[in-house]
């Protein structure tokens, strides 16, 4: 049986999307552990503004994820090492200590992590993840926030009304460019590469996005006004309102199917009350998504040189990526 027809019974016979917290995506050899596991997902594009105000909001969102998962959340990578350090309790002064080892202008990566055991002897995904690059002063390229985390809580508790409220919330108080939040795939940090187990999963349930921020930030390079694609959740700052008619037309032709989050400095799209997988094997892609695509079309980054991520090799990568970000159209 091919892992799409597994996970599709696995989520209908068990009343949700809460399953995929349990299982995971396997490379050829089992042995060898999870290619990916399955949770939300969220990225956030920021705009070029003083290096030392942007890396201020780098600590606050640290702080914040680990706030939202303080039992589960445990794990600090610093900037320039390649091991994550155990801490208890507040991790905040770590955090501000280590951005402050750099001179502002330099910008700053960091990273919290979480793992949770799910019976697995060789386990190197965690499924809680949070993610920054601030890029340095005078790079064109887009700084970007990341967080993964799992579909529920121990308790069963789904964490996608949390994930909104974050979400919109990071948005008022960040003001990115552009973003997006739903279900994700969840790789090892460093292992993008892993799309290329990933991309059946990815072609075949929509809802699915993949970690490639590092990648979009490469292909896009200067241009800052052309989102990746929509999920879920679609942040859109106040210059890609205005390219696409203002709040009004946006109201007017979003909703009542998408709820429309507006704020000081942009929009959240919501495509529906809960985020969804869709099955294109069952001819299902979500109205909602559907909507949202086709609204944000014109603002959409279609000029790839490569692509955003790894394909088998009898597969064209930038071909694959825009059929990927066409998936709703």
């Amino acid at each position: 049986m091919m892992t799409t027809d597994t996970i599709a019974q696995l989520v209908q016979a068990n009343g949700g999307a809460a399953v995929l917290d349990r299982i995971h995506l396997p490379y050829a050899d089992p042995k060898a552990g999870p290619a990916a596991k399955f949770g939300l997902g969220a990225e956030l594009y920021l705009p070029d503004i003083d290096r030392s105000l942007l890396r201020e909001h780098a600590a606050e969102f640290l702080y914040e994820f680990w706030s939202m998962f303080p039992d589960q959340v445990n794990e600090f990578l610093q900037r320039d090492t390649k091991r994550a350090k155990r801490f208890k309790g507040d991790p905040r002064a770590a955090i501000e200590a280590d951005i402050a080892n750099y001179a502002a202008e330099t910008g700053y990566s960091g990273a919290l992590f979480g793992r949770v055991d799910i019976g697995l002897p060789n386990d190197d995904v965690p499924p809680y993840q949070a993610n920054l690059l601030v890029n340095r002063a005078g790079d064109p390229g887009l700084s970007f926030f990341h967080a993964n985390m799992p579909l529920a809580s121990a308790s069963g508790q789904l964490h996608t009304s949390m994930l909104l409220e974050r979400f919109v919330g990071w948005c008022q108080r960040f003001r990115p460019l552009h973003g997006s939040a739903g279900f994700a795939i969840i790789v090892c940090p460093g292992m993008g590469q892993n799309s290329v187990y990933a991309l059946q999963l990815m072609t075949r349930f929509p809802g699915f996005d993949f970690p490639t921020a590092v990648d979009f930030t490469l292909e896009v390079d200067d241009v800052h006004d052309r989102i990746k694609s929509v999920n879920w959740l679609t942040a859109l700052g106040d210059e890609l309102v205005a390219q696409l008619g203002g709040l009004a037309t946006m109201r007017e032709a979003l909703e009542p199917a998408c709820t429309v989050h507006a704020y000081d400095g942009g929009v959240v799209i919501q495509a529906g009350p809960t985020p969804r997988l869709g099955d294109t094997h069952a001819d299902d892609i979500p109205a909602e998504y559907r909507l949202a695509a086709r609204f944000t079309r014109p603002v959409r980054f279609e000029d790839y040189d490569e692509g955003l991520f790894r394909v088998p090799k009898d597969l064209d990568k930038r071909a694959e990526t825009l059929k990927w970000i066409r998936r709703f159209d």
